[in-house]
């Protein structure tokens, strides 16, 4: 009998035609109808020997409803909608895709600082208005050469935002809870600050975090009056990780200049999001790894996981979030 490998997302007709022709054998691949259905997805649980977890939350009642389930595969690396701990207790195993969203993300955030910078949508939009801009926008704008790029993180995203800004001679520095190695930095061009420094110094602040119980709400009111009233956010890491409410009310103040957001506390965002409502703010809807080109290599990192877990073969310590049968140090949040 097959085993079953049930997708906890939905994608794209298109994009679901490359994956299903990569399916491996001896597999049957399911997919849900419904991002919300929970009966629906309750009963996919418990056929699934292995789930690849994407924007569908798999909380630990998903998980107790699942007894044959061995390991769940991130597609991606943000754990925040899987109950680590829970799987953990059940002596399932949790993996993800280590690096392999990492040049489309860090693309996306680079593109999110120069669109905020230069105010691309907002001079589009007016455009199509009829305003021709090209006096007025002028005090507005600014280069990203010679800016302070902070990074908050230094995985392997934020590393690639650090080779792509080098062609824009930027100056670099970086918190992490822990520091990179001294030849490291030299490679990226990255100076290691603490975190405080970070926040006052840069001119584009980058976010680079997990979403876990330590992170979230990390950057919030304080720190907002710490930063420049010249500087720019972006986040491409959690929503989470960024207090909301604080972020408006800097950007709607003009304690920071601009925000470039890929992630929100609540996904979809509600049309009433108060941040919708600013003209200084980038929006993306999460789709940083969002891209066509990446879907061959995503879903065959994802399935090669969980073949070589099938053959009892080990797999990369990058990708192991929770070892199978073992206790383990879970770092998503729960």
């Amino acid at each position: 009998m097959k085993r079953k490998i049930v997708w906890m997302e939905i994608h794209d007709p298109r994009i679901q035609k490359i994956e299903d022709q990569m399916a491996p054998e001896g597999f049957e691949i399911i997919r849900p109808q419904s991002r919300t259905d929970r009966e629906e997805h309750l009963q996919l649980m418990q056929e699934a020997d292995y789930v690849i977890a994407g924007g569908i939350p798999i909380p630990a009642d998903y998980i107790a409803q699942a007894p044959k389930l061995k390991m769940i595969q991130k597609w991606g690396i943000g754990l925040d909608k899987v109950d680590c701990r829970r799987a953990e207790q059940e002596g399932i195993g949790v993996c993800i895709t280590a690096g392999e969203n990492a040049v489309p993300v860090a693309e996306l955030a680079v593109g999110l600082m120069i669109a905020v910078n230069r105010r691309i949508p907002y001079v589009d939009a007016s455009m199509r208005k009829g305003r021709w801009m090209k006096t007025e926008i002028r005090p507005q704008c600014y280069m990203m050469r010679d800016k302070v790029v902070g990074l908050l993180g230094i995985g392997n995203i934020a590393r690639h935002v650090a080779e792509l800004l080098k062609g824009f001679h930027c100056s670099m520095i970086y918190y992490d809870v822990a520091r990179l190695p001294k030849e490291e930095e030299e490679r990226l061009g990255v100076s290691y600050v603490n975190f405080d420094t970070l926040i006052q110094k840069a001119d584009i602040l980058s976010l680079h975090l997990p979403l876990t119980p330590q992170t979230r709400g990390m950057i919030g009111a304080e720190e907002f009056r710490k930063m420049k009233n010249t500087a720019i956010l972006v986040n491409t890491s959690r929503g989470g990780v960024v207090d909301e409410s604080a972020l408006y009310e800097a950007l709607k103040s003009g304690e920071i200049r601009g925000a470039g957001l890929d992630t929100f506390e609540m996904e979809p965002v509600s049309p009433d999001l108060p941040l919708l409502r600013l003209e200084n703010v980038v929006l993306s809807s999460h789709c940083g790894g969002g891209v066509v080109d990446n879907v061959v290599n995503m879903t065959r990192h994802a399935y090669g996981n969980i073949q070589r877990f099938d053959r009892g073969e080990p797999i990369d310590e990058r990708d192991v979030v929770v070892p199978a049968g073992r206790e383990a140090d879970v770092l998503c949040s729960v």
